[in-house]
């Protein structure tokens, strides 16, 4: 049976087919193209599952081509390949863009399955920890802190819908906490002995969304060399929190509906369906009704996930909390760190209210955490909240696009950026997002 689906990138139409010939022989299913942006196209079309990439060439350099490949597939492992040696510059590029490898133009067949065979399993060891993390049973119940009236009127509804099985729609910004929320509900349900699933609808291809969440037979693609449990089969019995479920497309959407539905689902590469018993709990930072009516989100899916609503607002409309709130997490880390924090000046707590917390909760608590790794004397000060400078209101330039949330939302992006030196991690540590949320957000604004 045939290997992993190669995608062979170089703009030299004789070294990709002398590279096809080789990976063929070596039992591997290959496409290549001289053209990098048609690569890209290819690589949304198709189920690539590695790609093999020369560093320079005239239409988009390799290092530009991994970034736009990484925002379709984050965890997509590339190889890149120069004729130019190992010049110090472009492997301190590539390790900063997250290449797999980086190599001289090779003769060595063997040397390159290697390094293939290797990427694939760092890959296959990367979707196992990101999806199937959360398989473990969860007992004990997850804390959501505040008093202010919109957050203890939400746990007295999730202490009401717990006991049933209703299908739940958590909406509000990222870093509000809704998967919190969501383990709440499964820790307080009947399915508490259960698995708790946790699955992010956009951090992956939407491609592999199908494999991944019903499972696959082997043979059913290249790369299938066993079957697999899908996560609504390791959830059964249990709960499945589908995050950013409006990212979801309506392809996926309609098959989501008749799992919904049925009651069953089918694995890639089999006519035999699966019963589960699955409890669904969705949640988005989008507008989802907005999203209905533009068509992007089925009308009837919604009607299904919609049965119980829970809004979680954002932080700065529930000031009064961030104390609180700021003093569970200081615990915490500081416990996690071995720190001994006794004291906090007064003046933090002034500065912590007058921002407007655009990362919401996983925001403060990247902050709290970056803190408790530097502090030394026991003491947190005003001025040990510098990274709230970088995004606080009175640091927004007078000519900052503002007409529009969108606008705003990408000019604070940029903003950031700038801020740190265009560190994608860093700055989505300051902003309060994942990663893949923050690549998605460059994409969309087209800010590479």
């Amino acid at each position: 049976m045939t290997k992993y689906h190669i995608l062979v990138v170089d703009d030299d139409i004789n070294r990709c087919k002398m590279l096809e010939y080789k990976l063929k022989k070596a039992d591997y299913k290959v496409t290549y193209s001289t053209s990098p942006k048609n690569a890209v196209e290819i690589f949304n079309r198709e189920n690539i599952d590695l790609v093999i990439s020369d560093i320079r060439m005239q239409e988009m350099t390799g290092i530009e081509l991994l970034k736009e490949l990484k925002k379709i597939d984050p965890l997509v492992n590339v190889i890149l390949i120069t004729a130019y040696g190992k010049d110090a510059e472009l492997i301190l590029s590539a390790l900063r863009n997250d290449a797999f490898d980086f190599l001289e133009k090779v003769e060595d067949i063997d040397l390159l399955t290697s390094i293939i065979e290797r990427a694939m399993k760092s890959r296959e060891e990367k979707i196992g920890f990101a999806y199937l993390k959360n398989t473990e049973t969860v007992k004990n119940e997850v804390d959501f802190i505040g008093e202010d009236k919109k957050i203890t009127d939400i746990l007295k509804m999730v202490k009401s819908v717990s006991p049933t099985d209703s299908t739940a729609l958590i909406t509000g910004e990222s870093g509000t906490g809704k998967e919190i929320i969501a383990r709440m509900i499964h820790n307080l349900s009947k399915r508490r002995e259960n698995n708790f699933i946790s699955f992010n609808c956009a951090a992956i291809n939407a491609n592999l969304i199908e494999s991944e969440l019903f499972g696959y037979k082997k043979g059913a693609f290249t790369g299938a060399y066993t079957n697999k449990d899908g996560l609504f089969k390791v959830a059964d019995k249990g709960t499945i929190f589908l995050d950013e479920i409006a990212e979801m497309d309506t392809n996926m959407q309609a098959k989501l509906l008749r799992v919904i539905q049925e009651r069953e689902i089918t694995p890639l590469g089999s006519t035999d369906s699966i019963s589960v018993d699955v409890r669904i709990i969705s949640a988005t930072n989008k507008d989802i009704e907005q999203e209905v009516k533009n068509n992007k989100f089925r009308l009837d899916l919604f009607y299904r996930l919609n049965v119980i609503r829970i809004d979680i607002p954002p932080l700065k409309e529930r000031k009064k909390d961030i104390p609180q709130i700021f003093n569970f997490y200081v615990d915490k880390f500081s416990c996690r760190y071995g720190r001994k924090i006794h004291k906090i000046n007064a003046d933090v707590y002034d500065k912590l209210q007058k921002y407007n917390w655009p990362g919401n909760v996983r925001e403060m608590m990247n902050i709290i955490e970056r803190i408790m790794v530097i502090k030394t004397d026991g003491i947190i000060r005003a001025e040990d909240l510098s990274m709230i400078d970088l995004v606080s209101r009175e640091q927004v330039p007078s000519g900052m696009k503002v007409d529009t949330l969108e606008n705003a939302e990408k000019e604070m992006i940029k903003m950031v950026l700038a801020k740190v030196s265009n560190d994608k991690k860093e700055a989505a540590k300051i902003l309060g997002i994942n990663l893949s949320t923050l690549y998605r957000k460059l994409n969309q604004y087209n800010l590479e």
